[in-house]
């Protein structure tokens, strides 16, 4: 069993929730509330993983202590059109 770290974003427009697996490429799938998002992103993770292991590849480790935060970044103005 491995435990990943899973990153839920909403998505109010469309009603979702976005959940991304940063440890593993590509592993990004969306649900209804937090609890169908991180079920769904369970299931594509195993299936991703399921495919490395077929394939001989070597599984992505998460480094322990995984930390998700956010930064605050100063956008320049645009130079009108």
């Amino acid at each position: 069993m491995h435990r990943y770290t899973v990153v839920l974003v909403p998505d109010e427009a469309r009603g979702l929730f976005v959940a991304y697996v940063p440890a593993i490429p590509d592993c990004v799938t969306q649900g209804k509330s937090v609890e169908e998002a991180l079920a769904m992103a369970a299931d594509l993770a195993a299936i991703q993983l399921a495919d490395l292991a077929e394939h001989g590849e070597e599984l992505p480790t998460e480094a322990p202590g995984a930390v998700v935060a956010s930064v605050e970044v100063k956008v320049p103005a645009l130079a009108p059109a």
